[in-house]
């Protein structure tokens, strides 16, 4: 039996997803680090609470982000308390709930097209449509008589759509958690962003033009045109910015850096590997610049480290943090 399939105290799933929020509010003191190393060698029970734990969070990607948020919230706050009996409720339940879970972010594992962690994958769709999934992507595509809709559960994917055979011809859409974009003859990325309680899309837009609906509010449409990016929530999309320079060379593998903050360049490596990695808040707006082979993200680690002032502390092995050297 192995860390996926094993029963888990529900005491100790508690006491997990605890130490996972405290984990994620900042570097912990020598005490509290005794404290935590006491309690895992403690009891069994605990290190296989401990072992979910790091595989619930590498595995979700949404779980790191709603922990981000959960870390600066007062101890019993709703948000704090939701957060905390949802993680404990994974720990404990495992992969058999993550698998059979209808509610968003978790209905991604029933997806029939993903992409593992740090994959790229191109693919073409029926119509001729030239799709790029990004890592930890997960999708379904249903083409009928009315529409050609892409899915997307989590994670990004770009699209360069073709012109439709079909007569008359068939709008093409892609439909996340909270609202459906449509393309307008057109290259575009769409991103499932935001976290477990509160998941928001990012759209931005390369060639043409898009248009975005959200679930509640299906009549403020938004129109989004090239060289610019905005996101949206269930009932509004927020204003509209200028895209970044570079911001699509991840379909051709690399992160180009320039002077972007060392906060960016981790949140961004962080979705390429495995595991939990943190930054001290006081190094976060570092400069980095450079290009970086997003296929090999525990390299792009250790060459920060070795072009800035920063040390990599590996508290376990799928958990990584960032602090002053």
């Amino acid at each position: 039996m192995n860390a996926s399939t094993a029963a888990i105290d529900p005491r100790a799933a508690r006491a997990a997803a605890q130490w996972l929020v405290r984990l994620h509010a900042g570097p912990l003191t020598p005490s509290e680090q005794q404290a935590f190393q006491s309690w895992r060698a403690s009891d069994p029970a605990h290190a296989a609470a401990w072992q979910r734990a790091e595989l619930v969070c590498g595995t979700l990607a949404s779980v790191p982000a709603a922990l981000r948020q959960t870390a600066d919230a007062p101890p019993q706050s709703p948000q704090r308390r939701a957060v905390l009996y949802g993680l404990a409720g994974l720990i404990a339940a495992g992969p058999a709930l993550w698998l059979t879970s209808q509610s968003a972010p978790w209905q991604a594992w029933r997806a029939a097209i993903r992409t593992a962690r740090g994959e790229i994958r191109h693919m073409a769709l029926p119509d001729g449509t030239q799709l790029v999934l990004n890592t930890d992507t997960a999708i379904d595509v249903r083409f009928d008589g009315a529409a050609r809709l892409v899915v997307l559960h989590a994670g990004e994917i770009h699209v360069a759509t073709a012109h439709d055979g079909a007569v008359p011809a068939r709008p093409f859409l892609v439909r996340s958690s909270n609202g459906a974009v449509r393309a307008l003859g057109t290259h575009f990325s769409v991103r499932q962003g935001g976290s477990v309680l509160a998941p928001r899309t990012e759209v931005s837009v390369s060639e043409g033009a898009v248009e975005i609906a959200p679930s509640q509010a299906p009549g403020a449409l938004r129109t989004v045109d090239a060289g610019r990016q905005g996101s949206f929530d269930d009932v509004a999309v927020s204003a509209l910015t200028s895209s970044p320079p570079h911001a699509d060379a991840w379909l051709r593998g690399v992160l180009i850096a320039e002077r972007m903050p060392l906060g960016e360049v981790l949140a961004q490596v962080a979705r390429y590997r495995y595991g939990v990695l943190r930054c001290d808040p006081a190094l976060a707006a570092l400069p980095v610049d450079g290009i970086f082979q997003l296929h090999d993200p525990d390299n792009i680690l250790l060459l920060l480290q070795r072009a800035l002032p920063i040390r990599l502390v590996r508290r376990t092995r799928y958990w990584i943090s960032v602090e002053a050297a």
